[in-house]
């Protein structure tokens, strides 16, 4: 079993490479944190084990149309030998696509995608319930 979240996030990561390579899909499961207590049961978790990671991989329909996302361009995201720390105007031309879909009428009170994607996520049910189960894991680690 891999502990570390960065081993985890790297072993993942490479899985992924290598199972697309043979013609097979992957969807990685953040989720695996929620629900603690199911997960440590169902996975016969020992006390300081908490799962990170889940990796699923199955093979595409015949003849399934992949559906690429599109990514930041490359200028804004892979430094040379050192991190860059992008300026303002750099970032919003970064995420001058995404700013596209904002609208100043939000359940947030954003003022700009960055705040509406940050209030969504965090605000989110899903995000109430991982941080409740880390909340039990530390418990049960401190006890």
């Amino acid at each position: 079993m891999i502990r570390a979240n960065n081993d985890a996030a790297i072993a993942a990561q490479n899985v992924v490479i290598a199972a697309e390579s043979l013609g097979i899909g992957s969807c990685y499961i953040g989720g695996i944190m929620e629900n603690y207590e199911i997960h440590k049961e169902l996975l016969n978790l020992e006390k300081y084990q908490f799962p990170t990671a889940m990796l699923t991989l199955g093979y595409y329909k015949e003849n399934a149309k992949k559906i690429k996302k599109s990514r930041f361009d490359p200028k804004y995201i892979v430094f040379e030998n050192k991190n860059k720390i992008l300026s303002d105007d750099e970032i919003r031309e970064m995420f001058k696509e995404q700013e596209k879909s904002f609208s100043s009428s939000n359940p947030y009170n954003a003022k700009n995608y960055g705040q509406m994607f940050y209030g969504r996520k965090n605000g989110s049910d899903y995000m109430k319930e991982i941080k409740r189960s880390i909340g039990v894991m530390l418990k049960n680690w401190i006890d």
